[in-house]
């Protein structure tokens, strides 16, 4: 934790596909936009505006060294080339892994790297469902997070691991854990925060 206390700010960076909109991350269910009208933002997510090294570079001058960028918001979009999720940045308009762009940039600029995950997802039906009482699907959605977040750990060299929207399940649901001790084992000096429904490196 040495490091995190000592950094003291960080640049903690929104952006998926509901950037294409530009009304913030929460649009899709504060507008009650359906999946028809909303996954064609796939065509408008071209991220040629998009500037990795000048954020790093920003946010290096400015005195941070850390950022974290929403990898998954609950929209269910990845921002890296999954191979679980197709709803991801290599099927949009942008055609290639705009996360591996970011980490490869923050860690060009000496400062450390994080990825939000959200728990929760907006495309995946079992993520309801489960929580309505279908255990099948509840199953399903658990281990489809589990691989999810194992993507992110496997293919970046991660130092933050950020989760969010937990609270349709609990820890024992989510196998908090189970996962987060995976998660050390392959990255023993990551930081997770709590949102997981665990007691972790920070709230």
């Amino acid at each position: 934790l040495a490091w995190f206390r000592n950094a003291r700010v960080g640049l903690f960076v929104h952006w998926g596909l509901y950037s294409a909109l530009g009304r913030g991350e929460w649009a899709m269910s504060r507008e009650c936009i359906p999946w028809a009208d909303y996954r064609p933002l796939l065509d408008q997510f071209t991220a040629d505006r998009y500037d990795p090294k000048a954020w790093a570079a920003m946010a290096r001058d400015a005195g941070m060294r850390y950022a974290v960028l929403t990898s998954k918001h609950h929209e269910g979009f990845c921002l890296w080339d999954s191979k679980r999720c197709d709803f991801n940045a290599t099927a949009s308009a942008a055609k290639r892994d705009v996360f591996a762009e970011y980490v490869d940039a923050f860690r060009d600029a000496g400062l450390k790297v994080g990825a939000y995950y959200s728990l929760g997802d907006w495309l995946n039906p079992d993520w309801i469902a489960g929580s309505h009482g279908d255990e099948q699907a509840e199953h399903r959605f658990m281990q489809y997070t589990h691989e999810l977040v194992h993507e992110l750990v496997d293919g970046y060299d991660l130092d933050v691991l950020w989760y969010d929207l937990p609270q349709n399940y609990t820890a024992d649901q989510w196998r908090s854990v189970e996962l987060n001790a995976s998660v050390r084992a392959k990255r023993p000096s990551i930081l997770i925060n709590n949102r997981a429904m665990t007691t972790e490196d920070f709230a």
